[in-house]
């Protein structure tokens, strides 16, 4: 293949770093089972964060699962999983892109009765691809 973009034009950069990223800050947080424990319960309580509010304080993640979802955010839009709104504060789905705008959006099995119960199945899911990525 001679035509094959390389260096800036392959994002090989990019790349590089953000494996070095994943590799010495991410997947040992990932790994060690209590700490990926305790990223999983911090996240189901509270999967968006809150903004503070009529009194409420804020509830900010912690560094570490910050940290955890910088990398999940990262992940290019081609294979990424979205939540799906069916029917307002009713039914949600998980689904993947494909990274090609006006291209249906796959759809995965399930109905989550919340947003927040949704996006802690992504979180998940995303878990469980960087493990079987990394491991």
């Amino acid at each position: 293949m001679l035509n094959q973009p390389k260096g800036v034009a392959a994002n090989e950069s990019y790349d590089g770093a953000d494996d070095y990223i994943t590799r010495t800050y991410i997947m040992p947080l990932l790994f060690d089972a209590e700490s990926r424990r305790r990223l999983i319960s911090e996240h189901r309580a509270s999967p968006v964060g809150t903004p503070s509010a009529n009194n409420k304080a804020l509830v900010e993640h912690s560094h570490d699962l910050r940290t955890v979802l910088d990398k999940m955010r990262r992940h290019p839009m081609a294979g990424k999983y979205v939540s799906v709104c069916l029917r307002m504060f009713a039914e949600y789905k998980i689904g993947r892109v494909t990274g090609v705008r006006g291209e249906p959006v796959e759809m995965f099995d399930g109905i989550y009765s919340s947003e927040e119960a949704c996006e802690h199945a992504i979180f998940l899911m995303r878990i469980n691809d960087l493990m079987r990525q990394y491991g």
